[in-house]
């Protein structure tokens, strides 16, 4: 892995940074804290879509390096090899950020279902 791939990097704070916003908002519905907000799940529905797209950027970056480095005539060895190992790994950090996001979305949404469902019942036998 080349630890000067800025793309990674992105890849890695955006992804940590979507999963603890996530894990907030499911910690404050189970808690019962506050109700669900609609605004963070959209928002959070983004920036999990965003990973793979950024994956998917480092592939297309990878692929310029392979073909750069065919340019300069270094055949199958460092550059091409390089290249392509970049491609491939922003594809799979991107796709194996998301998978797990998606499903933590899910969740999330889950819980805010149940808690309006909750909400609903309340407030029609009160009536």
């Amino acid at each position: 892995m080349n630890t000067e791939n800025l793309i990674v990097w992105c890849l890695l704070a955006l992804g940590l940074w979507t999963y603890q916003r996530l894990l907030v908002q499911i910690m404050r519905l189970k808690s019962g804290e506050s109700g669900c907000d609609g605004n963070w799940c959209e928002t959070l529905e983004r920036l999990v879509a965003a990973l793979p797209l950024l994956g998917l950027l480092g592939t297309i970056v990878g692929l310029l390096d392979t073909f750069a480095a065919m340019a300069r005539g270094e055949g199958l060895a460092g550059g091409m090899a390089s290249g392509i190992a970049d491609a491939l790994w922003t594809t799979q950090l991107g796709l194996v950020l998301a998978v797990p996001g998606w499903l933590m979305l899910a969740y999330l949404k889950r819980l805010c279902l149940n808690r309006e469902l909750y909400h609903a019942r309340q407030s029609s036998a009160a009536a």
